[in-house]
C-alpha cells in the first residue's frame, strides 16, 4: 500500500506565491495605464524579485509516495528502490542510481506529515538489514 507524503502547508504556501505574483502583474498593468513612474519601477522590481523567490523558494508541489519497497516520484519514470536510498537527512533524500549518486528535496513542512516518520523508519530498517546482511 502505497503511503503518499504531501503538505497542505507547502501547497498553501505555493499557491500564496503564485497569487501574490499575479497581483503584481496586476499592479504594474495598472501602474502602466495610470503612467505613475514610481509605481511602475517599484512594481517592476518586485515582480522581477517575487518570480527570482518563486522559482528558487517555492517550486512546484511533486507527488511523492512510498511503500515498503520502493520510492515513487512524479518526475521519475521508475521507482527507487529503498535500498538505494543512501541518507534522508534534512530534507534531502540522497540516492543511488546507475552508480550516480542524486539527490531529491523533499516539499518545505514535509516534517508536519506523519508518513514522514514511516519513510524515514523504513529507510533507516532497510539499511540496518543491509548492513547485517554484508
Amino acid at each position: 500500500m502505497n503511503k503518499k507524503i504531501d503538505s497542505t502547508l507547502y501547497f498553501f504556501q505555493f499557491l500564496i506565491a503564485r497569487i501574490i505574483v499575479i497581483g503584481g502583474i496586476g499592479f504594474l498593468i495598472y501602474s502602466l495605464i495610470t503612467k505613475e513612474i514610481g509605481a511602475i519601477i517599484f512594481c517592476t522590481l518586485f515582480l522581477i524579485m517575487g518570480v527570482f523567490i518563486l522559482k528558487k523558494q517555492v517550486p512546484k508541489p511533486t507527488d511523492l509516495s512510498f511503500d515498503q519497497d520502493s520510492l515513487y516520484l512524479d518526475n521519475l519514470s521508475h521507482p527507487i528502490k529503498i535500498a538505494d536510498i543512501e541518507s534522508l537527512e534534512n530534507g534531502v533524500i540522497k540516492y543511488n542510481s546507475n552508480g550516480e549518486t542524486n539527490k531529491f528535496s523533499l516539499p518545505n513542512f514535509y516534517y508536519i506529515d506523519k508518513n514522514y516518520t514511516k519513510l524515514k523508519k523504513t529507510i533507516e530498517n532497510k539499511s540496518t538489514k543491509t548492513q547485517q546482511c554484508v
